[in-house]
């Protein structure tokens, strides 16, 4: 089995429960949305080769053609660490669920693995392993019904998180409609500006509904972009 892969590389996690975590990034080609503020454009098209970078940080990368094998993805992830935190990304990782499946067997249980997606593939965790150590970042950017399928989809014993992008046009009563459908006690909602700029009127009005409604947040920025990391 073979994958087109953007990148490989080690650096610092931006985004949500793990921020300044250090992570090996996977970057899959291919996504199913195309959002209008993606950062990360390019990965909605295949490309000839995978930037490995095999410096943490710095060092120029090394260009692997494309497909990648499952192995030699998982030999190239072993490379930069030898446990901790992998995180599958886009693009739209799922859409490689199968592939990603086989990595995760060939890495074995000591690292942890979180999987940043759009939540639109409800077919896709039941292809991963049922384990503590798959984690799940879930944008919230579909319709409530859609959202709640993908989230009950989640196997059990997986963890998951939601991630709020605060886009301009986001709608609190869509919002709220969605959480009543998924949130529980305790659970912390990440909210994520764009591009870490926020209007300060979209903010007011999206933390009210979540503290009216009792929602534990954190606002976290992409930290990553502060520090001029990839």
């Amino acid at each position: 089995m073979k994958a087109n892969i953007q990148e490989i590389f080690r650096s610092i996690q931006g985004e949500g429960q793990y921020a300044g975590a250090p992570a090996v990034f996977v970057r899959f080609s291919g996504c199913n949305l195309r959002c209008g503020y993606c950062d990360t454009k390019q990965s909605w098209r295949k490309t000839g080769y995978c930037a490995y970078q095999p410096d943490s940080f710095a060092g120029r990368p090394v260009r692997i053609p494309n497909d990648i094998a499952l192995p030699d993805c998982a030999a190239l992830i072993r490379r930069l660490a030898p446990d901790g935190l992998i995180c599958f990304t886009g693009g739209e990782p799922l859409l490689q669920a199968e592939y990603i499946a086989g990595v995760i067997r060939l890495l074995g249980a000591k690292y942890t693995y979180l999987l940043e997606t759009n939540g639109t593939l409800p077919r896709a965790p039941q292809i991963l392993p049922n384990a503590r150590n798959i984690v799940y970042s879930i944008d919230l950017k579909t319709p409530a019904a859609q959202f709640s399928s993908f989230y009950q989809a989640v196997p059990q014993k997986a963890q998951k998180y939601i991630k709020i992008i605060l886009e301009k046009d986001l709608d609190p009563e869509r919002l709220q409609n969605v959480l009543q459908k998924v949130y529980k006690m305790h659970d912390i909602l990440y909210l994520q500006p764009v591009n870490n700029r926020i209007d300060p009127a979209v903010l007011k009005k999206i933390t009210a509904v979540l503290e009216k409604n009792k929602y534990a947040y954190r606002l976290i920025p992409q930290i990553h972009k502060f520090l001029r990391l990839k």
